[in-house]
């Protein structure tokens, strides 16, 4: 069976976001809500919806689809570092996902940087979460989510 384009483009991000200096060269998971918190950092890749999808001309369809990038890190011992700590690592996301090839491969029009949230450690805890909001515009032949119209 044909893989639909769709998916080509998830698993090419989540090569992307594998092996980054912030992650300790960690592989990134898909869909993974069970974080193992002894084996951190961790990244996570969730597909989320179509949030455009437009018929163009010559039987196309153009769609942006937003993918959510989560991670967790072990927070700094230094309080004070929480915030430096979490833009170094969104800036790492950022120019990994959007740096470079962001047609994946020619299997995208683009990715690009929708949004982030940080999620600074509560009282008794020393956990960080930064996480992003891709969104990836694509096209397909009208009708056939397999055949990627940019070939």
């Amino acid at each position: 069976m044909p893989i639909p384009i769709r998916e080509k483009i998830i698993a090419a991000l989540t090569t992307r976001l594998s092996g980054l200096s912030a992650f300790n060269g960690t592989t990134a998971q898909r869909s993974n809500s069970e974080l193992d918190i002894d084996d951190l950092p961790a990244i996570s890749l969730w597909d989320g919806s179509d949030a455009a999808v437009e018929q163009q001309r010559y039987g196309q369809m153009s769609v942006t689809t937003q993918v959510g990038v989560e991670t967790v890190h072990q927070a700094d011992a230094d309080y004070t570092q929480w915030s430096t700590q979490a833009n170094t690592i969104l800036a790492e996301l950022i120019a990994a996902a959007t740096g470079g090839d962001r047609t994946l491969g020619d299997l995208a029009d683009d990715v690009r940087y929708g949004g982030t949230t940080i999620y600074y450690p509560e009282p008794g805890s020393d956990i960080i979460g930064v996480d992003i909001v891709l969104e990836i515009r694509w096209r397909h032949d009208l009708g056939d989510p397999y055949t990627n119209s940019m070939s």
